[in-house]
């Protein structure tokens, strides 16, 4: 047991004493943070200046209704104008040398844009927009929506309707879902929540991809630097298997409990640091988290890791080099990319049949359960099921793996064949 503890402890140490395990639990924060702020903070500059627009209006009506719209949506201390907008007179257009000049102001700065606005614009339905750069799709989206805006109201008015009873009439009907708990009702947004949930579910696929290559990986270098012969002449192939895998993912869970931290604290203060940063938003609905959904990550994350850590030790046993270990790991990845997809299949009835079965099965449990955890769209005795399903399973693999493992660690050369795996089992 000892000798176990030891290894256990090697293998940690190892790894998070390294300068990429602890850039890459600095970074992830780092990145969630990122995803959470920055859009704020891109649009809070984007928002210093308005966007200048030379406006050249062939249709005498477009023009004068712009500028109303823009100084409505400027309402407010802090709120700010859109657009910059500047007429060309009609008048005194001569239209080449009109663009030839805004041409010229657009390259020097001085304008970002110049818009051309036809005569026909109420039937033709079509403008010209003249810029440096025509791929920022969100500035031309908006000039689009500002220009659509002030030509439909005034067809609604030469119609001889009202447009803001017409827009009111035609506005759409929101629903405010609330999530039902223990603790009694909660607004939150259902894509939001959605969003949230998926996030730990990628990263909980990814986990399991990324660990579990780390200890093929280490077999592999282990046993290609002969270590393991060592190794193996003082302890048994089982301590040293059992040394690998819990040491990785004693490492691996030390990482995802700092993220899981971060998170808890980002979740709870998120909302005020973001109205800080934007005064203005103010129905801002960050998703709750129940603690369960985080204590059925670390479970199923643990649970998960053994299974395909496990075979994962079996793959790099069985090959010398990390290329022969590619093309032997596939099965093992898809499993994990089925089990990813599956999600998508049982996302409108997470607590069907299908998604019931699939979160049963062991090598699909770890992400499908996990979702339906965080969906609660399972009951107790489903999710115990579903662990002790998992641990069966993992102790069996653990038996057909050691025997392999054990044969394996000692073997060079080319890959084994399956009938060849057979006799390995047989003969350990």
């Amino acid at each position: 047991m000892s000798k176990t503890i030891s290894l256990i402890m090697r293998e940690y140490l190892i790894r998070v004493k390294t300068k990429g395990f602890i850039i890459g639990t600095v970074l992830m924060p780092v990145f969630i943070v990122a995803i959470m702020f920055m859009p704020i903070l891109f649009s809070k500059l984007s928002s210093e200046e308005a966007f200048k627009v030379a406006i050249i209006d062939l249709s005498n009506q477009v023009y004068s209704l712009l500028i109303e719209q823009n100084d409505a949506e400027a309402q407010g201390p802090e709120a700010k104008k859109a657009f910059d907008l500047e007429r060309i007179p009609v008048e005194s257009v001569d239209m080449d040398k009109a663009k030839n000049e805004l041409n010229g102001r657009i390259k020097s700065g001085q304008i970002d844009a110049y818009v051309i606005i036809p005569d026909t614009v109420m039937e033709s339905n079509t403008f010209e927009l003249y810029a440096k750069n025509v791929s920022n799709f969100a500035v031309i989206a908006k000039t689009e929506r500002a220009i659509s805006d002030v030509v439909i109201k005034e067809r609604l008015q030469k119609s001889g309707m009202d447009p803001e009873l017409v827009k009111k009439l035609n506005s759409r009907v929101r629903a405010r879902t609330f999530k039902v708990g223990d603790d009694g009702e909660k607004e939150e947004r259902s894509e939001v929540a959605f969003l949230a949930t998926y996030f730990m579910v990628f990263m909980l696929y990814m986990s399991l991809i990324l660990y579990g290559t780390f200890v093929m990986r280490g077999v592999i270098e282990d046993k290609n630097s002969r270590v393991i012969e060592v190794v193996v002449s003082s302890v048994k192939s089982h301590q040293f298997m059992a040394g690998k895998i819990v040491g990785i993912g004693a490492a691996g869970l030390t990482q995802f409990l700092i993220w899981v931290l971060f998170a808890i604290l980002a979740s709870t203060f998120g909302l005020a640091i973001v109205k800080q940063l934007n005064p203005s938003v103010n129905e801002l609905i960050l998703p709750s988290i129940s603690i369960w959904v985080y204590a059925g990550f670390i479970v199923f994350f643990i649970l998960g890791y053994f299974l395909y850590a496990t075979i994962y030790a079996a793959v790099g046993s069985m090959v010398s080099t990390e290329s022969d270990a590619q093309s032997m790991q596939w099965p093992v990845v898809m499993l994990l990319i089925v089990s990813f997809m599956m999600v998508f299949a049982t996302i409108e009835n997470p607590d069907g049949t299908l998604a019931t079965v699939i979160s049963l099965i062991p090598f699909t449990a770890p992400i499908i359960m996990f979702f339906r955890i965080s969906m609660q769209a399972t009951t107790v005795i489903q999710v115990l099921l579903s662990i002790v399903v998992m641990i069966v399973s993992i102790w069996g693999l653990v038996w057909l793996s050691g025997r392999i493992f054990r044969v394996g660690i000692l073997m060079h050369g080319k890959k084994p064949t399956l009938p060849e795996l057979m006799k390995w089992v047989r003969q350990a």
